[in-house]
């Protein structure tokens, strides 16, 4: 019986530590955020009910209390907290999170459940419209904002040069041919779009340098508050210097407006699967292989289809994600036309 008991305990409590390093993340956010609550705010993990997300904010003896199934719902419930109770709020424009004089009460435990399993924020034009200079304290900034507002998905192009890099590199690409196909940092949603390359380039290696260390950095942080990130795929877009040496096995894809866009591979040639497995295979190297969602999207905003099957471009997208990431999710932009019914149909 005293075996059994001293099981018990123990499994107890490595749930229980299991529950607070996943929570160690919001701790740190009300930390920063709300340093007022730091000693005043209880985290404790609670499993699903229906497979559903859920929070419920608690009161007593001047202390809060947050039951929640996951990172993001305690961040939700501290937020509920916040602007219901506390009447302050955090903004892009301004935050509000001074202290109250006395804690509010709660009253009866209040239980939400949270229905939509994914709540997605960016695309890639506002990552450029608004985050194309941001340092640190800006990321930090907007991280903490999405997780008190739900976001658990969220698009993170940072760090794609790196992956680029070394990937043309194996390919047989020089060093000034690939600083000529990076664009500068005002311009990273369109040339992963597409829609044109080396724009506001060439860029430093302490640029590219750069750009890795503060994606490895955002990565960090975004596990920690339980959002999950959606990085670029491959979808055979291809720096335009690779057509002088594999002629065949490109597609030129024409003008973006005033811009050369960068051609894609053909994508039932040989050089398609190999160069998408080398790009995954840097991604894993740099950013981990823990990497659910991709995104990426071929012929946007036009280009040119020529001879290829647009239907077998899209299978040949997906499958190479499939073989290097198991289970993973391609995620499409829709507007304009985009994505095209044919890109789908396979």
């Amino acid at each position: 019986m005293k075996k059994y008991i001293s099981l018990i305990c123990l499994f107890f409590s490595i749930a229980v530590m299991g529950g607070e390093n996943r929570m160690a993340g919001v701790q740190a956010l009300i930390e920063r955020r709300v340093p007022w609550l730091k000693d005043k705010v209880s985290l404790e993990l609670c499993p699903e009910q229906d497979g559903v997300e859920t929070f419920t904010l608690s009161a007593k003896n001047g202390k809060i209390t947050i039951q929640a199934t996951g990172e993001s719902a305690a961040c939700m419930a501290l937020n509920h907290y916040l602007e219901h109770y506390c009447h302050r709020s955090m903004s892009h424009m301004g935050d509000n999170l001074s202290p109250v004089d006395r804690l509010p009460e709660i009253g009866d435990p209040l239980t939400k459940r949270i229905e939509l399993p994914m709540r997605y924020a960016l695309n890639y034009c506002t990552f450029n419209y608004t985050m194309s200079f941001y340092q640190w304290e800006d990321w930090e900034h907007e991280l903490d904002w999405m997780a008190l507002h739900g976001v658990n998905l969220m698009l993170m192009p940072m760090g794609m040069e790196k992956v680029w890099q070394n990937t043309l590199r194996r390919f047989g690409c020089s060093d000034l041919q690939i600083r000529n196909f990076i664009p500068g940092p005002a311009y990273t949603a369109w040339w992963l779009m597409g829609n044109l390359e080396g724009w506001g380039g060439p860029v430093s290696q302490g640029f590219i340098d750069g750009q890795a260390r503060m994606a490895k950095r955002i990565l960090a942080r975004m596990e920690t508050l339980g959002i999950r990130p959606v990085l670029h795929g491959f979808y055979g877009m291809v720096s335009r210097s690779i057509r002088e040496r594999h002629p065949d096995a490109v597609m030129p894809q024409g003008m973006w407006g005033f811009f050369e866009r960068p051609d894609v591979l053909k994508p039932t040639g040989s050089m398609f699967r190999d160069m998408a497995d080398v790009y995954y295979d840097e991604i894993k190297k740099n950013y981990g292989s823990d990497i659910r969602f991709f995104g990426g999207d071929l012929f946007h905003e036009g280009g040119l289809t020529g001879t290829l099957n647009v239907a077998d471009c899209g299978l040949a997208v997906q499958n190479a994600m499939q073989r290097n990431f198991p289970g993973s999710t391609w995620v499409l932009q829709g507007w304009g036309g985009n994505p095209r019914a044919e890109l789908l149909a396979k």
